[in-house]
């Protein structure tokens, strides 16, 4: 992969990454995966950075449902 492509990278830990992945089911209806939350959650570190009007893009590339087996994914009712 040629690194001087990119324009940064952000680091987000695995407690954010599951907690933003619980909130995409939660309040969109949508079943990710902990990399998709991941991705989700280094957006939401930089809304504050990025001008009004711009567009974001994010890939969202995995599924939930492998997880829904995992104890600690979803929080307990």
């Amino acid at each position: 992969m040629d690194t001087s492509l990119l324009d940064g990278v952000i680091q987000v830990d695995a407690e954010p990454a599951r907690e933003m992945a619980r909130r995409a089911a939660r309040e969109e209806g949508i079943l990710v995966g902990i990399s998709s939350g991941a991705t989700l959650a280094a957006i939401a570190q930089k809304l504050k950075d990025i001008p009004a009007g711009a567009t974001v893009l994010g890939f969202n590339y995995d599924t939930g449902e492998r997880y829904l087996s995992v104890e600690g994914f979803l929080p307990a009712s």
